[in-house]
């Protein structure tokens, strides 16, 4: 985890630390169990693990508690969210903030959270060894711009970053166009950013197939996929 992803979680809990636990938080008796209510307050919030917090995450605001409750458990949840496999997926997790209208809450929570999301997304650029096509979506739906997103996606041979821009074409691109012609993903204006975008790293990706031809022959030929997707 880079520096800048752990100012940014750091900075969650500062900002939302005025939100206390709330030992009678309410939950819907169908879903909601004793045993569920007792996981969560038995440990100081960053004790917490993902066993502890999964089943409120999952039922947060809808049928547990309200959104200060979620306010409270949001940098613990969060921080597993990007810094371990948590049982309980992205879109539900992010979801949760605009069912509860986040773009409504105090200026200094927006920020707080829109900072996390930039650095979560550079940290998985850079880091991971896939493009997290979810995360994509999820901080694209919040954001409702994708330039932040691409303006921030820095390409090098040193990092992850260039083998994720090949992995979004290899294996996401024509999944992401199709999804968005059904208006659950990117809209129009955006995958024409997107497609701009990528034609202008058509030179980088051609720099990248010389720079593996010699060291690692499968990825090249994924690369040569991913020119010619851009070129077609």
């Amino acid at each position: 985890m880079a520096d800048k992803l752990k100012t940014a979680i750091e900075r969650l809990y500062a900002t939302f630390s005025c939100y206390p636990a709330n030992g009678t938080m309410e939950g819907c008796p169908c879903c909601v169990s004793a045993t569920d209510k007792e996981k969560i307050h038995t440990k100081p919030l960053r004790q917490l693990d993902g066993e502890d917090l999964s089943r409120y995450a999952f039922k947060a605001i809808t049928t547990w508690g309200n959104t200060d409750d979620f306010k409270h458990y949001l940098p613990r949840i969060f921080e597993l969210l990007s810094t371990t496999d948590f049982i309980v997926d992205t879109f539900v997790v992010l979801g949760k903030l605009n069912y509860a209208n986040w773009k409504t809450w105090p200026a200094e929570e927006q920020k707080a959270i829109n900072d996390f999301l930039m650095a979560w997304w550079i940290d998985s650029i850079k880091h991971q060894n896939y493009f997290n096509n979810d995360l994509f979506i999820e901080i694209y739906k919040l954001f409702e711009v994708i330039n932040p997103l691409l303006d921030n996606w820095r390409i090098t041979f040193d990092n992850n970053s260039f083998k994720n821009l090949i992995d979004l074409l290899d294996s996401y691109y024509y999944d992401l166009i199709k999804i968005s012609r059904k208006s659950e993903g990117l809209d129009q204006a955006s995958i024409d950013i997107l497609q701009m975008w990528l034609i202008n790293k058509k030179e980088l990706l051609e720099q990248g197939f010389f720079y593996y031809e010699t060291i690692d022959n499968e990825f090249a030929e994924r690369i040569s996929n991913a020119l010619y997707i851009i070129e077609t």
